[in-house]
């Protein structure tokens, strides 16, 4: 819950108060994050650093394949989901504390297609997204697991697009490879966050953006691992709470929980 984040963001704050051990005697704290928050987290962890903590080590994949390795056995401080579902899914097998969960940021999605081929349609109820295609590939994360593919299908299934589109689907493992297939020109379009297509530059084109009311809510809860309360983890993820951390994420395109 937020109050807990805030209670440890408090005590550390007090115990700033005294000369802190050096960032070499302290244990780096272990982050298991979705991939669509590589570039921002790594951004963060550099803010972390810089106010003499151990910098964190990130590893960065779909929520689904990192939920399932903290199931095999896998050791990390922290885990955080681009969807509720791999939160919840982490909650049933035990493998987070749960008074520490809390969703931090939100994110929108969006349809991209190469800058140098772009495409346009509108996105409305019974849009010709097949047809817009002409012939290419659509690019998704795998949408029978991975948040942002199945975000996707959930959208394209409201606008009774899906149908048509999903004999052209490229699967990709997760959302930064399938935005590197539209970027490389593999696909003829994709779906992605709106961060990543954000980050993606003059790669690509955001031909528009699903509203809201399409698919379930795009957001990224985050949680200690079970019986790491007293780790490593505990504050950076107090440090997520922090003005610095959030204003990295606001100019990064995320949109901030509170």
């Amino acid at each position: 819950m937020k109050s807990v984040i805030r209670a440890l963001a408090a005590a550390l704050a007090l115990a700033g108060c005294g000369d802190p051990a050096p960032a070499s005697e302290q244990a780096a704290p272990v982050i298991f994050a979705a991939a669509s928050l590589t570039g921002v987290l790594q951004e963060v962890g550099d803010l972390y650093a810089a106010e003499g903590h151990p910098k964190p080590h990130f590893s960065f994949a779909a929520s689904s394949a990192l939920a399932k390795q903290l199931e095999q056995g896998a050791q990390a401080d922290i885990f955080i989901s681009a969807d509720e579902a791999w939160m919840d899914y982490a909650a049933e097998k035990s493998l987070i504390d749960p008074a520490t969960r809390a969703t931090i940021l939100s994110n929108e999605l969006v349809l991209v297609a190469p800058a140098g081929a772009p495409i346009t349609l509108e996105i409305a109820d019974g849009m010709d997204l097949a047809g817009a295609l002409k012939g290419g590939k659509l690019a998704l994360a795998d949408p029978e697991s991975v948040p942002a593919g199945k975000y996707a299908r959930e959208a394209l299934m409201h606008f009774r697009a899906w149908d048509g589109v999903a004999s052209s689907v490229a699967r990709a493992e997760n959302v930064r490879a399938a935005l590197r297939f539209v970027e490389t020109g593999d696909a003829a379009a994709g779906i992605v966050y709106a961060t990543d297509a954000s980050a993606a530059g003059d790669t690509i084109q955001v031909v528009g953006v699903f509203p809201a009311r399409s698919h379930t809510p795009v957001t990224y809860p985050a949680a200690l691992l079970a019986g790491k309360t007293g780790g490593a983890g505990a504050a950076f993820l107090a440090f997520l709470e922090t003005e610095p951390a959030r204003n990295a994420f606001k100019a990064a395109g995320f949109g901030l929980a509170r």
